[in-house]
């Protein structure tokens, strides 16, 4: 398969990820591309991939002291390219393999029909498809940073309140039917930090930096002990400062809600009970949404929460069945923890919910305007209900460095900073090296076209 795409395509795709798609993509080390479905590690080339490579085989080759050394000396690059391999892999799979993600790739689809099938009596369907992105993208324009001592800030527990606000409309006022939930840190002396809107970013967040934190915390398993140590501390430190760094604050505002909500102290647990809660929330169906009890502290919000429950607001969800959560103990495991959190909610249980998701996939298949690329999408959702039922409803087959490289689950390949294309798993997804070149030059040139044509959308 490895072949080399256009890198001016690679460059307009990657540059659309990062500010206009439904993930965060903050950092340049890599990224995903919800329209084009494409991942991509930034930070490597078609050379520095080989080279890579070739000292991953070096782990299994001579004797064991041999090895040994070897894994050693390769731990950091193995660390970050798994790691990044793994973070930009969930968004995948959180795009394509649950209810949420499935209805975003339809609307995406319908989208690029309508665009490639050129009826302007479809184009609405780019409009909407626009709208949907743009909310998974509050956190953008509705994060509010406070001037404070950002240093005093970092090395303090943080103080949490939470809100509600508006959207603003295409015509520039509040839209009373768009409404979210947006959490204020502040520090120990009452000092607002940051004002983050409770976005999907939050979600699929929780999911990837658990997913990544935990193949860093795999990889320590590589190093001698006295080393095993050091690189502990160093992860625990890693965990507190991001936690804490306002620059990141979409990556961990889920965990925080739900870390305070349920008193957990330890910060990776946080990041995986977090995790489980987000990835749950994403496969809620419209019909188990209207089931969802809310807190009478919320009462204070009025209309605006039976218009987050209009919206089936994933994030909206999230927050209140963390708000009414038990309180996690030692010995409680996920499953149960979860199970008697949606008790608490009035929500149905995980096998209930399971069933309603699938069912609710299904119905996707009945709004898929055809075209050029509806086969294309057919076969995507086909791939991703298959990887629901291998991952949970819950996420609980998260990707980690022990089950990449023997995963039943179905990934795509990853496109390198050069636009070099290859596979980093047994379970690729089949495809030609030419088909995906010809992805990447057609979603670049439509991604364009349909930015210009919501400019030219007027009141």
């Amino acid at each position: 398969m490895p072949r080399n795409a256009g890198r001016e395509a690679v460059q307009k795709l990657k540059f659309h990820a990062r500010t206009s798609g439904i993930f965060a993509n903050l950092e340049a080390i890599g990224s995903y591309h919800d329209f084009s479905q494409l991942v991509f590690l930034d930070y490597l080339d078609e050379e520095s991939f080989l080279q890579l490579l070739q000292s991953f085989q070096s782990n299994t080759e001579g004797d064991r002291n041999a090895q040994k050394a070897a894994l050693q000396a390769n731990y950091e690059s193995m660390a970050r390219f798994y790691s990044t391999c793994v973070h930009e892999f969930t968004h995948w799979l959180d795009h394509t393999s649950t209810l949420w993600g499935q209805k975003q790739l339809v609307l995406i689809y319908n989208a690029i029909n309508a665009w490639t099938n050129q009826n302007e009596q479809e184009f609405y369907r780019i409009a909407i498809a626009n709208s949907e992105r743009q909310r998974a993208r509050l956190a953008i324009y509705y994060t509010e940073k406070y001037k404070t001592d950002q240093q005093q800030a970092s090395v303090t527990r943080w103080q949490y309140e939470y809100g509600s606000g508006l959207e603003f409309g295409i015509d520039g006022r509040p839209r009373a039917d768009r409404p979210f939930v947006f959490t204020i840190f502040s520090n120990s002396r009452s000092e607002r930090i940051i004002r983050v809107p409770f976005s999907m970013f939050a979600l699929t967040e929780a999911n990837a930096t658990y997913a990544e934190l935990k193949v860093k915390s795999q990889s320590l398993t590589l190093l001698d002990e006295n080393f095993r140590l050091v690189g502990q501390r160093r992860l625990e430190q890693e965990i507190q400062q991001n936690l804490y760094n306002s620059e990141l604050a979409i990556y961990s505002v889920a965990t925080h809600c739900l870390a305070n909500s349920v008193e957990i102290d330890e910060c990776f647990r946080a990041y995986e009970f977090s995790s489980a809660l987000a990835t749950l929330c994403l496969n809620l169906s419209q019909n188990v949404f209207y089931s969802l009890s809310v807190p009478d502290e919320f009462n204070v919000w009025g209309d605006r929460v039976h218009a987050l429950q209009e919206l089936v607001d994933p994030g909206f969800a999230f927050f209140v069945i963390a708000k009414q959560a038990p309180k996690v103990k030692n010995e409680v495991s996920i499953e149960q923890w979860l199970e008697e959190a949606l008790s608490n909610a009035k929500l149905p249980n995980l096998e209930t919910i399971k069933s309603s998701a699938v069912a609710q996939m299904r119905e996707l298949d009945s709004e898929i305007l055809e075209g050029d690329h509806a086969d294309q999408l057919r076969s995507l959702l086909s791939v991703g209900r298959a990887n629901f039922v291998q991952r949970g409803i819950w996420g609980q087959n998260v990707l980690s460095m022990e089950t990449l490289n023997k995963t039943s689950i179905m990934l795509p390949p990853i496109v390198l900073g050069d636009g070099y294309i290859t596979p980093v798993v047994a379970t690729t997804i089949p495809t030609s090296s030419q088909a995906l070149q010809q992805w990447i030059e057609q979603t670049a040139k439509i991604e364009v076209s349909i930015d210009k044509f919501i400019r030219a959308c007027r009141l």
